[in-house]
């Protein structure tokens, strides 16, 4: 599958489940956010993923807390 050009939002990416969805979706071309509650960890899963490419954001937030989220523009 060519997701090249595609951008994926993953909550829980930091770990488990989600760091291996993110691995997935980078292997097919697509551009990667990342989201979760522990910064240190999201970020550390964001560098080792990242490799050379710019293609993962990572984004500290609880999917489970309105509050959590950026504010719209």
């Amino acid at each position: 599958m060519d997701l090249t050009g595609q951008v994926v939002l993953i909550t829980g990416g930091s770990r488990g489940l989600g760091r291996a969805f993110a691995q997935a979706l980078l292997a097919a071309g697509a551009r990667v956010a990342i989201t979760g509650r522990t910064a240190p960890e999201l970020h550390e899963t964001a560098a080792q993923l990242s490799s050379a490419q710019n293609q993962v954001l990572a984004i500290p937030a609880d999917a489970t807390d309105p509050q959590g989220a950026p504010p719209k523009e």
